[in-house]
């Protein structure tokens, strides 16, 4: 069994408690997360089975979408609702707030969070934060392709409604924290929604309370491969190369497709017959639809 299936999570739970709980619901082996998100987060995320784990770094590739939901005037220390505020200010001012949302567009500079997944010396950075240590991070360049705002409610602690779209390596709480500082009033990630990966978003996605509760074969919730969209395609003309790919043999392509190693969707005769990896003049199964060799 190799698929991807896209998953609806619901907040307060963490993307490793999702795999744990599909992985026991129909007893896989071999299954995880493609990108975490936070454990106060909802929405888009994906999860590997089988040789589809093997899709990581494609699908870590793709950018993302996110509602985010800044909450400014008070700054913690996880940087968003989860965490103990840091700084409570009582006169929040939000002028100039649109020139400074803008000005965070494009390629900038972002420091990682304590309370991230990164590693330090051995450990995580946030096992070492819940320590109380803080030890020094490497700003890292990441790309904000666009920042909307939807929605400015003010009040004693106004929040702003965004919609984000970047690439990989942001974090989205750090931006949040980042726009409260610039804006010299402090603030953090309220709430947030992952809503696209790619061109995947939550319409072609099952909430993970369905899969749990309804849910009898894991096959019902892979995801078709024709979905991925940006994903460059191979068409296979020989009945044998179809035949050996499905039987997840490495086929010999007739020239060589792309001048470096890249993820593809196979096809044959119009049919979408699983995913691989094309080195030089060579194709090799990642992951193949249910097909018989006939």
């Amino acid at each position: 069994m190799n698929g991807i299936i896209n998953v609806i999570k619901p907040p307060l739970i963490t993307s490793y408690k999702v795999v744990e709980l599909i992985k026991r619901k129909f007893k896989v082996r071999h299954i995880g997360h493609l990108g975490v998100l936070d454990p106060i987060a909802t929405g888009l995320l994906q999860i590997a089975v089988g040789s589809a784990t093997k899709l990581f770094d494609y699908f870590i590739s793709l950018k993302r979408a996110y509602r985010v939901e800044l909450l400014l005037g008070i700054s913690t220390d996880t940087q968003d609702s989860a965490g103990t505020p840091t700084k409570i200010l009582d006169n929040v001012s939000i002028t100039g707030i649109e020139e400074v949302i803008n000005s965070f567009k494009g390629e900038i500079l972002q420091t990682p969070p304590m309370y991230s997944t990164l590693h330090y010396k051995g450990k995580r950075l946030y096992e070492l934060a819940r320590e109380g240590i803080e030890v020094p991070r490497e700003p890292r360049r990441v790309i904000v392709e666009s920042i909307d705002i939807l929605e400015i409610k003010e009040g004693k602690y106004p929040r702003v409604i965004l919609d984000v779209v970047c690439q990989k390596g942001t974090y989205i709480r750090s931006l949040c924290n980042d726009i409260g500082e610039k804006l010299g009033v402090g603030g953090h990630m309220a709430s947030l929604i992952r809503t696209k990966i790619g061109s995947i978003d939550l319409t072609k996605a099952y909430p993970l309370t369905e899969i749990l509760e309804r849910g009898s074969s894991i096959l019902d919730y892979f995801m078709p491969w024709t979905l991925l969209e940006e994903m460059k395609r191979i068409d296979l003309t020989v009945k044998k190369q179809r035949d050996d790919f499905i039987k997840g043999k490495s086929v010999p392509l007739f020239k060589a497709p792309y001048s470096r190693k890249e993820f593809v969707s196979v096809w044959y005769n119009g049919i979408c017959i699983g995913v691989g990896k094309v080195s030089q003049d060579t194709l090799f199964p990642i992951a193949i639809e249910r097909l018989d060799v006939s």
